[in-house]
């Protein structure tokens, strides 16, 4: 049976680039670029993030992005670390997408980890989060 974890996700920093090195926000329209976020979840996760993305921009109010995040800390009364893939988009100043736990990934407590889940991220606010998971007993 699983269980829903739910809470917030602050940013604590971002790095985005285009693909040959300027900040990608001295870069208008359709752009390609890499970024990294530290990142800080609270509620039923307490943990802290860090993740890699590769993004598209149709133009600068519009984007796709990938991800892997390594996340760090406590999931209910345990405690470890596992890899979330997040597929997203970035619309008119809101991020809306799901991500997955990458199979294999959890380490001590969450050696075993299993799960789905979604963010919604409106810019200048801290994001909400739900996560359905497994862990073996």
């Amino acid at each position: 049976m699983s269980t829903r974890a739910t809470g917030t996700v602050e940013m604590k920093s971002w790095d985005e680039k285009t693909w040959d090195g300027k900040p990608h926000n001295e870069v208008s329209g359709h752009k390609l670029t890499q970024g990294t976020m530290v990142g800080g979840y609270h509620g039923d996760l307490e943990a802290s993030g860090e993740t890699r993305f590769v993004m598209t921009y149709a133009d600068d109010n519009n984007c796709e992005s990938i991800g892997h995040e390594l996340v760090n800390g406590a999931l209910g009364d345990r405690t470890g670390t596992f890899v979330l893939q997040h597929v997203s988009g970035y619309h008119d100043g809101t991020v809306t997408g799901g991500f997955t736990v990458v199979a294999g990934s959890g380490t001590g407590g969450l050696a075993g980890l299993s799960g789905r889940g979604e963010i919604v991220w409106v810019e200048g606010q801290n994001g909400t989060y739900s996560l359905e998971y497994d862990l073996p007993s």
